[in-house]
């Protein structure tokens, strides 16, 4: 994981001498988020979980080098209560935790045309780290873990603003988890790799 994080950062400054200091642009996003954990097998049985809905607000900075920009945020997202469904596989164990993270985007994003209504294209890797997390999950959830987002927006020139409603998906690479859950007095431990999947719905204000 160090490793992976020291490439994405080598890569990111290379882009940010290549951007020759151009004027960039800060912003403030808010949306919804759809989450879900992938199935997994705890003690050789298939647990399955429920989707959850949340929420985020991210503020960032973009970069601009040529037709594209690069942007670097930190977001705060509710990912809601994920763990919902695990109650069904073991009902000694509670599942109503509410999960926080702050996660790490860096996207590389691409406007096409140059009309006051843009559409748009985004990709790259996310940082996730745990936030506000029940003490029952705290040493369970992997902190930090990586993913990867992209998705498609407009954005909407408004004489000294930009308006950008976006729709993203983000998608585990790394586990989610590490191997076992310990809630309360119980033991589940994995038998496979488990993401977190999430899509997602937004809108920016860039000055």
């Amino acid at each position: 994981m160090t490793r992976v994080l020291g490439v994405i950062f080598t890569f990111v400054l290379g882009l940010l001498i290549a951007s020759g200091g151009a004027a960039q642009s800060i912003g403030a996003s808010v949306g919804a988020n759809f989450d879900r954990l992938s199935d997994i097998r705890f003690n050789d049985r298939e647990a399955t979980f429920s989707s959850s809905t949340g929420w985020h607000a991210e503020l960032w900075i973009e970069f601009p080098f040529g037709p594209m920009g690069l942007r670097a945020g930190a977001r705060y997202m509710d990912a809601g209560m994920l763990f919902a469904g695990l109650s069904e596989h073991t009902s000694t164990v509670r599942d109503n935790f509410d999960v926080t993270l702050l996660e790490v985007p860096l996207l590389l994003r691409y406007a096409v045309g140059v009309s006051a209504v843009q559409p748009t294209v985004f990709a790259g890797p996310v940082a996730r780290f745990k936030a506000l997390v029940d003490h029952e999950l705290a040493d369970d959830i992997r902190s930090p873990s990586l993913a990867g987002e992209a998705g498609v927006g407009l954005e909407i020139s408004l004489g000294g603003l930009r308006l950008l409603p976006e729709i993203a998906y983000t998608w585990g690479i790394t586990d989610f988890i590490d191997k076992e859950l310990v809630i309360g007095s119980v033991t589940l431990s994995a038998n496979e790799s488990q993401k977190m999947n999430s899509a997602m719905v937004r809108v920016a204000i860039a000055f």
